[in-house]
C-alpha cells in the first residue's frame, strides 16, 4: 500500500528504442532516441528517500521499454497519491480522494463494493427491487459451508452494498481475495484497484454531486497558495452540508460478533449506524 508522507517530483532522460515493443505509438522512429520522463517518489522518512523511490521507478520505465519486465506484472503497485488525513495505524490510512471524499485504505481488511444490483425474474415476479435482490443473493452466498469460518459485515450504499469480511486478514494480491470478489460480483475496476494499489478501499464521507454540492479537483502534493486556500474553503463547506448524510447503512451481521477499530471507526465515519440518508 503505496500512501506516503512525502512527495517529491524526479526527471530523467530514457532512451526509447526505435523497435521497442511497449511504446508503440513511437513504432515510426527511424531511430533510438530519448525522451525526458517525470514521475513521483514516495516516502515516509525523508524527501531524499522519497527521490531515491522515483529513481527506482524510473529504471522500471527503462526496462518495460527495454522489453526486459511486463508492464501489466501483478507484482507492481500503484501510488496512491493522496493527503493522509488519519492514521489508524500503520496499516490503515485515511487519505482524501481526488474529487474531497475521505476514504480509507486497508491493507488487510477486505470491503467489497457491490454496485451491479439485479433483479432475476423469479424475483421479478415477487416483487422485488433490484437492491432487494442483490441482498438476497449476498445472504445466500454468505451462508455457504466454505464461508463459515468467516463473519460478514453488510452495508447499504447509495447504488448497492459494501461488504465487509471480519475474523481474519487478506492479501489483496491473493487468489483467495480475487474468488472471494467474484463469488460477490465486486465491481470489475474496484476488484483491479484492490490487485493494482494492493488494498482495499471505503468512502467515508458523501460523494460531492450527491450532497448537492460543487465538484473540485484535489491537488496532491503540489499546491499553490491560490489553491491552498480555494480546497481549505470547499472543504469546510463539503463537511458542513455532509453532516446529515451517511455513505453507508449497516443491514445486517452474519457470524460471530466482532469489533475493532476499524470496524469503530468506520462505523462513526460513514454514520453507518445512523438513519441519515445515503449520499
Amino acid at each position: 500500500m503505496r500512501i506516503f508522507k512525502y512527495w517529491v517530483t524526479y526527471s530523467q532522460k530514457l532512451k526509447i528504442d526505435r523497435n521497442g515493443l511497449v511504446l508503440s505509438y513511437k513504432r515510426d522512429l527511424k531511430e533510438d532516441t530519448e525522451h525526458v520522463f517525470t514521475t513521483y517518489g514516495g516516502s515516509n522518512f525523508s524527501e531524499d528517500d522519497a527521490k531515491d523511490d522515483a529513481i527506482r521507478k524510473l529504471e522500471r520505465v527503462q526496462k518495460i521499454m527495454d522489453g526486459e519486465i511486463d508492464p501489466d506484472d501483478e507484482d507492481y503497485e500503484a501510488d496512491i497519491r493522496e493527503e493522509i488525513l488519519h492514521e489508524i495505524d500503520s496499516d490503515n490510512i485515511v487519505t482524501r480522494n481526488r474529487y474531497g471524499a475521505e476514504v480509507l485504505n486497508c491493507k488487510k481488511t477486505m470491503f467489497i463494493d457491490v454496485d451491479n444490483c439485479s433483479t432475476g425474474l423469479f424475483d421479478i415476479f415477487r416483487g422485488l427491487t433490484a437492491k432487494e435482490s442483490t441482498l438476497k443473493k449476498i445472504k445466500k452466498k454468505i451462508q455457504k459451508k466454505n464461508f463459515s469460518h468467516l463473519g460478514f459485515r453488510v452495508y447499504e450504499t447509495f447504488k448497492g452494498f459494501r461488504i465487509l469480511v471480519i475474523h481474519r486478514d487478506f492479501n489483496p494480491k491473493s487468489d483467495e481475495s480475487k474468488k472471494i470478489m467474484r463469488v460477490f460480483n465486486a465491481d470489475y475496476l474496484y476488484r483491479r484497484l484492490c490487485i493494482k494499489q494492493n488494498c482495499y478501499r471505503a468512502r467515508l464521507t458523501p460523494k460531492p454531486f450527491r450532497i448537492d454540492h460543487k465538484g473540485i479537483r484535489i491537488v496532491f502534493p503540489k499546491k499553490d497558495p491560490i489553491q491552498e486556500e480555494k480546497i481549505v474553503k470547499w472543504i469546510k463547506e463539503y463537511n458542513s452540508k455532509s453532516e446529515k448524510f451517511a455513505s453507508c447503512k449497516l443491514v445486517f451481521q452474519f457470524g460471530r460478533p466482532t469489533t475493532n477499530r476499524v470496524i469503530e471507526y468506520h462505523d462513526k465515519e460513514t454514520k453507518a449506524l445512523t438513519d441519515y440518508e445515503l449520499a
